[in-house]
């Protein structure tokens, strides 16, 4: 009786990243406050950028109803996006980004690589064909 139990638990959890399984789902992990930590740009880290939402200290909000917020530091000025959505794709794996930030738009897909209540790992290509990685960690307290 215990495996059975056991095994219908581990089925009905979900795989971020794979094989390493969560009773809680992704839509309940993703939200929070995130701090891009980490940036790699073609498979080079880099500590700052012109792009300020993949900057290392970045702070990304993310709210439960798929609207979210975006803080940075950018030329000593501190500001907060104006317009900023996502929405989750547990299945594929992806999240689509929508928002405007320091005068720029960004719109893109990125595949989790990870997703826990601590780490949220993205990777995506961008218009003129980089590759970024933003490794972002939880601020949040549980």
């Amino acid at each position: 009786m215990i495996m059975v139990l056991s095994a219908v638990a581990l089925t009905s959890c979900e795989n971020y990243p794979e094989g390493v399984p969560s009773f809680f789902s992704s839509e309940y992990r993703i939200v929070g406050a995130w701090q891009v930590s980490h940036t790699y740009l073609n498979g080079e880290e880099i500590d700052s950028t012109d792009y300020v939402a993949y900057s290392p200290t970045t702070y990304y909000y993310m709210y439960a109803d798929h609207v979210m917020s975006l803080t940075g530091i950018h030329n000593g000025e501190l500001r907060q996006s104006s317009f900023a959505t996502y929405i989750l794709d547990p299945k594929a794996k992806t999240i689509d980004f929508n928002f405007s930030f320091f005068g720029k738009r960004y719109v893109f897909t990125a595949n989790i690589m990870r997703l826990s209540r601590k780490e949220f790992f993205i990777e995506f290509d961008d218009e003129y064909g980089d590759h970024w990685r933003l490794e972002l960690f939880s601020r949040s307290s549980y």
